[in-house]
């Protein structure tokens, strides 16, 4: 069963999807995991329809194969395509024109996640993926591994994968998903095999502390229905850790786990792992810089051998493996300046990132910061502060807000003036010629680290 979720809601969803010449509207279909689902459900017959507030690569190629996009979002797109059910993301408001539109002419509505939960289950086994660091990549590369072994596994990520969107087709045999915590959307889903990354707090707009939050993941964590894979490296799993009634495999760089592991460094910043356990040594040097992504790499490993899966697809997917956009991602290089992107936009990823950097050699970073909602950077303010003061110089954007509105006295200005209270360089971003200005200063590496659109700036340093 579906956790945190009844059967009748599974069920009524279920019939509306399966009926003849069904039509389903996407509130917001551009996003990385609402394009994903819109994407199944033409395969799968449906007629789509969605809006987003721009074209995109994943709107071209939905409107390619069928979908029929608006590119304002309005309560006429509702009236005109008269779904029979329509689907929204947690980010949008109750009084968005369509939502409120479909619920004033009685069309059913479900979240992205409900949506998930009730296709998700056609497919034999299903592997969530969840923690508060790492579950995109973690579930790109066991995708990788599970392809590489001959499984054809379909993967749904919250990461751009291909051609702007987040979903490989594959087939019904095996699927690998991403399962987000916000809103305790992971609890809509039926996982066959669970595996629990880490936990730390965030999304405190919805979160009130730590404990909340160790709640909801450990409601996850027994709710899967063959077992649970766990990270004892993490203080809070360990804490969970007796309450979880599932089956459970475990794996720590420590004594006492089903698999053991030790992470070694190579050159570039390249680390690699040896994972001990099923009567097996498995070892590999990974592609991709930062010693997050080797204990990204141990967590798929273990959760692919969980299910079977042998060492040689293991070592040969992971060791080609070549990462995924916005996670570390080389964009170019620019007057002997390199420049990355990343999609940090927790105080532990942002430490994460500068650790991979400065192994990698370079020891005069510039950053560029675009903070994500107003409520975790007012949580986060003094541990936000304390990471960006370890860089050179720090540019700080506009708040995107996402679902929020403004806090007072929640600004990039007051987030700069914390990292200078740090002991670090900060500035809020005064516009692009700051982008230009950091070329000439000499730099040997530019990051660029957020959640939130930053393909603008982005954009305006590869055409520099």
């Amino acid at each position: 069963m579906i956790i945190g979720h009844s059967m009748t809601d599974v069920e009524r969803i279920t019939q509306i999807v399966k009926g003849r010449d069904v039509k389903i509207y996407f509130i917001g279909i551009g996003g990385i995991s609402m394009s994903s689902l819109a994407m199944i459900s033409l395969e799968r017959g449906a007629q789509v329809f969605g809006s987003d507030i721009r074209r995109s690569d994943a709107t071209e190629r939905l409107e390619r194969m069928g979908a029929r996009i608006k590119y304002t979002q309005a309560r006429a797109n509702i009236m005109e395509a008269l779904p029979h059910l329509a689907v929204y993301s947690l980010s949008i408001s109750r009084d968005n024109p369509e939502y409120a539109a479909a619920v004033a002419l009685g069309v059913p509505l479900v979240s992205r996640a409900e949506y998930l939960g009730a296709l998700m289950l056609d497919y034999d086994m299903r592997i969530g993926v969840s923690g508060s660091h790492g579950k995109s990549t973690v579930t790109a590369m066991l995708g990788a591994i599970l392809d590489r072994g001959g499984d054809s596994p379909s993967v749904l990520c919250g990461a751009e994968l291909a051609d702007g969107i987040g979903y490989i087709r594959g087939g019904m045999s095996r699927l690998v998903y991403e399962a987000c915590e916000y809103g305790d959307s992971f609890l809509r889903f039926s996982p066959t095999v669970q595996l629990l990354l880490n936990i730390d707090l965030d999304h405190t707009d919805y979160f009130s502390d730590i404990s909340q939050l160790n709640e909801s993941f450990l409601r996850l964590a027994c709710g899967a229905r063959e077992h649970t894979v766990l990270n004892m490296d993490d203080a809070n799993i360990k804490n969970i850790l007796p309450r979880i009634s599932a089956n459970k495999v475990t794996y720590s760089a420590s004594a006492g786990a089903d698999f053991g592991y030790e992470i070694f460094p190579a050159e570039c910043g390249r680390y690699g792992f040896r994972l001990f356990g099923d009567g097996e040594r498995t070892e590999l040097t990974l592609g991709i810089p930062g010693r997050f992504n080797a204990e990204n790499a141990v967590a798929a490993a273990v959760a692919a051998k969980s299910i079977g899966v042998g060492s040689s697809a293991i070592t040969d997917a992971l060791s080609s493996f070549e990462g995924i956009k916005r996670r570390l991602q080389h964009i170019c290089r620019r007057e002997g300046t390199d420049i990355y992107y990343d999609y940090a936009h927790h105080p532990k990823e942002i430490g994460a990132v500068a650790d991979a950097l400065f192994a990698m050699g370079y020891k005069n970073i510039c950053a560029f910061f675009a903070p994500h909602t107003y409520s975790r950077t007012k949580a986060f303010l003094s541990e936000f502060a304390e990471a960006l003061s370890r860089f050179e110089a720090v540019y700080v954007t506009d708040i995107y807000g996402a679902r929020e509105g403004a806090m007072i006295g929640v600004s990039s200005a007051a987030l700069a003036d914390a990292v200078r209270e740090c002991g670090g360089k900060a500035y809020a971003l005064a516009g692009e010629d700051d982008l230009s200005h950091a070329l000439t200063v000499g730099y040997d590496c530019i990051v660029l680290m957020g959640a939130g659109d930053l393909d603008r700036i982005k954009k305006k340093t590869e055409d520099l």
